[in-house]
């Protein structure tokens, strides 16, 4: 789930004018919207085919950066160093941090080095840490959230939102690929989607009986040199029956709330297993190719879509370097 205006925050600290957006295309799931300045991150179009790797350049001087820009390929568009911005260089991680201090919060961005070119960067990592959590808005209306516990786990969570004459309260879908932690007054949610897994603290205000965002914390998988990039997606699911030979010899989409339906696939599209754990559907569309990887964690879990491309290619061992990266309780989900 998302629950902060990080993008939007970056491009007001970082852009003069209107944001850089690409139409037409897409982030790779991270949450953030369009690929809009905030993530140097890899693109995909809408068929999952790679356009130009962008990311960051800095200028660093003495140690320090004294300059940066985003970069579309062979273009770069110079950002604002916020005055609010502090910068450290660790040049034997291939990182540079950046610490944007704000009154009622504090950001930590990381940028990695991508492979192979020292000089192009990308988010890693951006954390949010509110200074004092509260459930009261500036304009002194009520906001939280509310989960209902059971044994120690949480089975269901609210958004509460209330003022002098209004209220509402909507209940918040938890993915299949969530977890959550209950820590006295501190409840901890963590999920993965897309290529990034992101953690979100929520506490308890002293005399509110609902919760406050505490931090928030996203951490991207980068691909490194993989060519078939992660790409969870939580509501694609499905339970494969795979024949002795590793032949699929039935399909179910499971949905969100459980529920299985048998699929008979149409002429066009095969499933076959390349891999214990791994299923690959291949669409075929006239003389073009589509694929769409599935993984499954555990035994007891459905399968998940974890990436999909052009092409018949997956490049499995980039993918489970990727996979390797994820939280072994987070894995036991997909």
């Amino acid at each position: 789930m998302e629950h902060n205006d990080f993008s939007e925050q970056f491009r007001n600290d970082h852009c003069d004018g209107p944001s850089l957006e690409i139409p037409g295309l897409q982030g790779r799931g991270d949450g953030f919207g369009l690929p809009t300045i905030g993530f140097g991150d890899h693109f995909e179009n809408d068929f999952g085919g790679i356009v130009t790797p962008q990311g960051f350049g800095f200028t660093i001087t003495g140690g320090q950066v004294t300059a940066m820009g985003q970069v579309f390929g062979t273009s770069t568009f110079s950002l604002n160093l916020p005055s609010n911005a502090t910068f450290s260089v660790t040049t034997t991680a291939n990182t540079i941090t950046e610490t944007l201090t704000e009154a009622a919060a504090t950001e930590t961005i990381v940028y990695s080095a991508e492979p192979g070119n020292a000089s192009l960067y990308e988010v890693s990592q951006e954390t949010t840490s509110i200074i004092n959590p509260t459930t009261t808005t500036a304009s002194g209306h009520t906001k939280g959230y509310a989960f209902t516990l059971a044994n120690g786990q949480v089975t269901a969570m609210q958004e509460d939102f209330s003022g002098a004459n209004f209220s509402s309260t909507e209940t918040e879908q938890i993915s299949p690929t969530t977890l959550f932690s209950v820590n006295g007054t501190t409840v901890t949610e963590t999920s993965i989607h897309g290529n990034t897994i992101e953690t979100t603290t929520f506490t308890q205000p002293t005399g509110s009986s609902l919760y406050a965002v505490a931090s928030e914390s996203s951490t991207v998988i980068l691909p490194g040199t993989a060519t078939t990039l992660l790409s969870v997606d939580p509501n694609d699911r499905v339970d494969f029956t795979i024949g002795t030979s590793g032949n699929v010899t039935q399909i179910q989409a499971v949905s969100s709330n459980g529920v299985i339906t048998t699929i008979t696939p149409p002429s066009n599209v095969t499933f076959s297993q390349i891999s214990p754990g791994f299923v690959q559907e291949t669409a075929t569309v006239g003389t073009n190719s589509y694929y769409t990887l599935f993984y499954q964690g555990s035994s007891t879990a459905p399968y998940t879509e974890i990436a999909h491309g052009i092409g018949t290619t997956v490049d499995l061992v980039g993918v489970k370097a990727q996979i390797a990266e994820i939280p072994a309780s987070l894995l036991s989900l997909l």
